[in-house]
C-alpha cells in the first residue's frame, strides 16, 4: 500500500488529517459554517466523551438523517469511544426504519428532526433506547463541544459501523465492520484509485450506505468533503461551481441526468477533474458523451457492503482506451489493490483457474467480520476467509476482474444461462433507448423469458420489434428479449442502482398479459 504510516482506526485517520491539515476545511455545506480538520477532530473527541455519560462500551448508537456535517461528525465520534454506529436508511418509511432500529437495539438515537419526529413513540417500541438527540438542536451543539476524550478509546479490531445491505437481493442484512476493515478499505482505495487530489469532493450518495466510506478516503488525502442529501442535476452543478469541486462520485444514472442538464443549459464545470462510479457498469456511449462534455478522468470501483468499500479499480487510462475503440475494457471491473485477493469459485467453493466463470470471492482484512446476530448467514457467506459475493464473473490472465452478473440476475431460459447485463449492454446502444433494465420472468415453456424494460429517449417512440431486432444484431438470438415494456422511468434504489426487484414486478405484469403468444414460440438459434 502507501509507504507512509497508515492509521487503522477511524479516529486515527482523522487525527492524521488534523495534524497535517489543521486549518483546511474538512466539511462544507450551504448555510453551515465550514468545519476544519482540527475542529472535526475535536468534535469527534467530544462526541465520544459525551457518550460515556449515557451509554456503555459496545452499545449501539443508531443514526437516521440526510447527508450533513453532523452525520460526518457522528461517523468519527461514535466509534471513537468504542460504541458502534448503526446506520439507518432515511429513505425507508417509518415502520421500516423502526424495524431496522429494533435490530440494532440502540442505547442512543441521533438524527434529523424530520425523521426522529416521524418515529413517534420510538422509545416505547425500542426498550433499549434511552437517549435521543436531534442534530438541529442546541443539544447537539453541546454534544460536539468540550466533553473531552472518552474513558476508553477504540482499538483496531473493535466494531465501528453496523451497515445494512440495500435489500435489492432480499431482506437487508446487518453488516459489521471494524475500524481495521474500514481503514484497510480506505487505504486500499487510496492506492487502487491513486487518490491524491486534495481539493473539494462532492458526495451525493446516502451516507447510510457503504459508499460513505469515500468520505473517509477523501479525508485521508486532505480533501474538503461537500455532502449533499440528494442528487438533482441543477443543484449538483451549483455546488460544483460554488465550492470549486474537483472530484465526485456518481452512479451512471446520475451521470446520465447530469449530461442531459449540461447539454440543455450549456453550463460548464471547469474545476471538475475526476468522476468515480461504482453502482453499475457504464456504457461506451455514456463515456463518449461525458468525455465530449467534461475534461475529467473516470474511475470505476467494484465492491459491496460486505467489503466495506471497493476491492478492484478501473482507472482513467482504461476508460480512455474503452472510448477509443476497446469497449471490452469497460466491461471489466479492473484490478484489485494490494491488500485484497480476488478469486472465482465453483458451487463447492473450490477456486477456479483464470478464464473460468464462477462466483466471485474476496479475501482480505477489509471483509466484514460477519452479519449482525446471524451466524448462519455468516457461515454461508464466509468460508476460510473467502467472502462469497453472489456475483458471477471470471478473472482473466492479466488479473482483471470481469463481473458477468449477479447470480440472481442470471436468466435461465430454455436451459441456457443468459446474463441480464449482456442483454442490457446490447439494447442500450439503440439510438432511441435512454435506459434499460433486463430481468427474467416466469414462462411455462422457457422456464424464464427475457424481458427488457426500456425508457425511450425523449421524443422517440421505438417499437418492441425494433428493440428486439437491434438486440439480435449484437447477441445470440436466444438472448433476445421476448417481452419489451416501455416506461417513463426505472425504479431506483437510494444509492443510484436500478431496483431490479421492482423491475421484476413491472415485467411480470406485461409477461402475464402476453404470455400465451410468447409460450407458443420455439427456439431460434
Amino acid at each position: 500500500m502507501t509507504a507512509e504510516p497508515r492509521a487503522l482506526t477511524l479516529h486515527g485517520l482523522l487525527a492524521r488529517g488534523a495534524a497535517r491539515f489543521p486549518g483546511r476545511p474538512a466539511v462544507v455545506a450551504p448555510g453551515r459554517p465550514p468545519i476544519s480538520f482540527a475542529e472535526l477532530e475535536e468534535q469527534s473527541r467530544s462526541i465520544a466523551g459525551w457518550l460515556d455519560g449515557c451509554s456503555d462500551v459496545g452499545d449501539r448508537v443508531a443514526i437516521v438523517g440526510d447527508n450533513s456535517p453532523a452525520y460526518v461528525q457522528a461517523y468519527y465520534g461514535v466509534p471513537r469511544g468504542r460504541r458502534v454506529l448503526g446506520l439507518v436508511n432515511q429513505r425507508l418509511n417509518p415502520d421500516e426504519q423502526l424495524t431496522v432500529i429494533s435490530r440494532i437495539r440502540p442505547r442512543v438515537l441521533l438524527g434529523d428532526a424530520r425523521y426522529v419526529e416521524a418515529l413517534a413513540g420510538v422509545r416505547d417500541r425500542i426498550p433499549s433506547l434511552e437517549t435521543v438527540v436531534v442534530f438541529e438542536s442546541a443539544r447537539w451543539l453541546d454534544v460536539t463541544s468540550g466533553h473531552g476524550e472518552p474513558g476508553q478509546v477504540a482499538r483496531e479490531d473493535d466494531p465501528a459501523w453496523l451497515l445494512f445491505t440495500s435489500g435489492s437481493t432480499g431482506v437487508p442484512k446487518g453488516v459489521v465492520h471494524t475500524h481495521r476493515s474500514l481503514s484497510v478499505a480506505v487505504w486500499g482505495t487510496v492506492e487502487g484509485r491513486r487518490v491524491t487530489d486534495s481539493g473539494a469532493y462532492l458526495f451525493p450518495f446516502p451516507m447510510c450506505h457503504v459508499a460513505g466510506y469515500n468520505v473517509l478516503v477523501r479525508h485521508a488525502v486532505g480533501s474538503t468533503v461537500v455532502p449533499t442529501s440528494r442528487f438533482r442535476a441543477d443543484e449538483f452543478v451549483d455546488l460544483v461551481q460554488r465550492y470549486g469541486v474537483t472530484a465526485c462520485s456518481l452512479a451512471p444514472t446520475m451521470l446520465h441526468a447530469l449530461l442531459g442538464h449540461l447539454e440543455e443549459t450549456g453550463q460548464e464545470m471547469p474545476t471538475l477533474r475526476e468522476i468515480g462510479y461504482g453502482s453499475a457498469a457504464i456504457s461506451t456511449d455514456l463515456i463518449n458523451r461525458a468525455s465530449a462534455r467534461l475534461a475529467v478522468g473516470f474511475h470505476q470501483g467494484y465492491g459491496m457492503t460486505e467489503t466495506g468499500g471497493n476491492v478492484t479499480f478501473l482507472g482513467p487510462d482504461d476508460h480512455r482506451a474503452g472510448a477509443a475503440g476497446r469497449p471490452e475494457i469497460l466491461r471489466t471491473a479492473g484490478m484489485p489493490h494490494s491488500a485484497v485477493e480476488i478469486g472465482v469459485a465453483d458451487s463447492e467453493g473450490a477456486l477456479l483457474d483464470p478464464g473460468a466463470t464462477g462466483e466471485i470471492v474476496v479475501r482480505g482484512e477489509q471483509v466484514m467480520t460477519g452479519y449482525w446476530e446471524d451466524d448462519a448467514a455468516t457461515t454461508r457467506t464466509i468460508a476460510d476467509g473467502w467472502l462469497r459475493t453472489g456475483d458471477i464473473g471470471f478473472v482473466d490472465e492479466s488479473g482483471r476482474l470481469h463481473v458477468v452478473d449477479r447470480s440472481k440476475d442470471i436468466i435461465i431460459t430454455g436451459g441456457e444461462n443468459v446474463s441480464s447485463r449482456e442483454v442490457e449492454d446490447a439494447i442500450s446502444t439503440h439510438p432511441d433507448v435512454d435506459m434499460v433494465a433486463v430481468v427474467g420472468v416466469p414462462d411455462d415453456y422457457w422456464g424464464e423469458a427475457i424481458c427488457a424494460v426500456v425508457v425511450p429517449r425523449a421524443g422517440s417512440h421505438p417499437s418492441p420489434e425494433a428493440i428486439t431486432a437491434h438486440a439480435r444484431q449484437q447477441i445470440s438470438s436466444f438472448k433476445r428479449p421476448r417481452h419489451v415494456l416501455f416506461v417513463e422511468d426505472l425504479p431506483m434504489t437510494s444509492n443510484g442502482k436500478v431496483a431490479k426487484d421492482q423491475v421484476r414486478i413491472l415485467a411480470a405484469e406485461v409477461a402475464d398479459s402476453s404470455g400465451e403468444r410468447r409460450r407458443s414460440e420455439r427456439p431460434v438459434r
